[in-house]
């Protein structure tokens, strides 16, 4: 195809395109997600926003010229092009767009022995040679012959390999992925006859956990996402109802802890399931057992909107503990989006303050609902209960997405007392929780704010990936 020398405003246009209505115009079913659509592509889930896209399983994304560059494999040009037709603007003739295919799964050709393989995780990450031998007679752990990777089998329900992650095993490789074609709820995992689901980012942290753990270890099962996506925790959870509790035991660090809250948000969602958190000391679990043999391990790092939102829930509580509920909460919760909305976004310190003043006429309305409930809580509980509705997963959006989700919740709000009806004390509670959740949206738009009051002002319709959270 020749060369097309768009326009820069040709270019924009075609940006603009509406992603999701571009998949379902082509025969594609999308599952409708709160703000979001999500769209499930052989396995893997995208999540799609206006013209934005994300995959969950890749940890990738983009804008819909991207998406159609990679999903329809075209240039650049064919893909501006193919976007603009959707517009009716024709360019050149139509194109015939055919999706990429996915090849299939194959194992990689096993070596003789596993010599270095035996080296790598016995010597350099000081797994147990037991734990190590239990899987590979297992066939669930071999060396690949080409590159005398590590190679971890997931199985399905009859004993077909239908996963395989691979790990590099030489000193100066990093190197680690996923053999293409593998089907992500079959990642490498072991299956026990107790109740408990130990879910990890990859096999060896789970190899090593289980290592620090070995103590009636077989009882329980384990799962190695190879990703933060929770694929293969949730058809572990499908395929297994002997299984009611899940701990999540993902990395020390921003994205480990993400992980933790997207896999209970998941979790849940799935069914009436107990989900904990049992995070490592040090960076990742490994790290531990690097300890133990004399080395230096790798310090853990919190989550840095986890720390300032514990922060904040604290001045909140602090600030209004002692300040009674407005007469009318809900018109005065209106009142207060409506003015939020109302000022410019490059009013940064007004919304940060306004936002927060929200925040806490939210929270006041709750205290209200609990003392009629008879329920009364100190303010380090207050502090605790405010702190489990914020998920740091869902921080990667800008400033239109969380007005439009305060906009929103508040509707649903004044939709349940608008009811007018008597309700049992769980729909009661349930009305306390959105309340307190709208709480935390305020600190989380406080927040976000805040952390934009030293970046230069951009245009919100950059296309640039870089402008992802500012558009969303």
């Amino acid at each position: 195809m020749a060369f097309i020398r768009f326009t820069e405003e040709q270019k924009e246009q075609a940006r603009c395109t509406d992603l999701a209505a571009f998949l379902k115009s082509r025969g594609e079913k999308l599952k409708r997600a709160g703000l979001e659509h999500e769209w499930n592509y052989g396995g893997e889930k995208i999540t799609i926003r206006g013209n934005l896209w994300y995959n969950q399983y890749k940890m990738e994304g983009g804008d819909i010229i991207d998406f159609v560059r990679d999903f329809y494999n075209l240039t650049f040009s064919e893909a501006v092009e193919l976007l603009l037709s959707e517009q009716g603007i024709s360019v050149l003739p139509e194109q015939t767009i055919h999706q990429k295919e996915k090849k299939p799964f194959a194992l990689p050709q096993a070596n003789p022995d596993m010599r270095r393989v035996y080296a790598y995780l016995l010597k350099r990450r000081f797994l147990d040679r037991e734990v190590v031998q239990f899987f590979t007679r297992a066939g669930l752990l071999y060396e690949d012959r080409e590159f005398h990777n590590a190679v971890f089998v997931g199985l399905d329900e009859n004993g077909v390999p239908r996963h395989a992650h691979k790990r590099g095993t030489y000193s100066e490789s990093g190197y680690k992925g996923n053999v293409e074609g593998s089907e992500p709820e079959y990642s490498f995992h072991h299956i026990g006859t107790g109740n408990r689901l130990y879910v990890f980012e990859a096999p060896v942290d789970m190899l090593s956990y289980i290592s620090l753990y070995k103590a009636n270890w077989r009882e329980h099962s384990y799962v190695a996402l190879c990703s933060v996506a929770p694929h293969g925790a949730l058809h572990i959870l499908k395929t297994n109802p002997h299984i009611d509790t899940v701990i999540t035991c993902l990395d020390h660090d921003g994205a480990g802890i993400e992980g933790n809250h997207r896999i209970k948000e998941a979790v849940l969602e799935a069914g009436d399931y107990t989900v904990t958190w049992e995070q490592p000391e040090f960076k990742d679990w490994n790290e531990g057992l690097k300890k133990e043999h004399g080395l230096k391990p790798i310090i853990g790092t919190e989550h840095s909107g986890l720390v300032r939102m514990r922060e904040l829930c604290r001045e909140l509580v602090s600030g209004y503990f002692g300040e009674s509920c407005s007469q009318y909460p809900l018109e005065d919760l209106r009142e207060r989006y409506e003015r939020l909305r109302r000022l410019p976004v490059n009013k940064r310190k007004e919304i940060q303050t306004q936002s927060q003043e929200l925040a806490g006429a939210a929270f006041l309305l709750a205290r209200k609902q609990f003392a009629a409930l008879e329920k009364s809580y100190t303010a380090p509980q207050y502090e605790t209960i405010l702190l489990r509705l914020y998920a740091p997963h869902h921080d990667h959006t800008g400033y239109k997405s969380r007005m439009a989700e305060i906009g929103e919740r508040l509707e649903h709000l004044q939709k349940m007392f608008q009811a007018n009806e008597i309700v049992p004390e769980s729909k009661q509670m349930e009305q306390i929780k959105n309340i307190l959740s709208l709480a935390v949206d305020g600190l989380r738009l406080s927040v976000f704010m805040e952390q934009q009051q030293n970046l230069p002002q951009r245009r919100e319709s950059s296309g640039h990936t870089e402008g992802l959270a500012a558009v969303m």
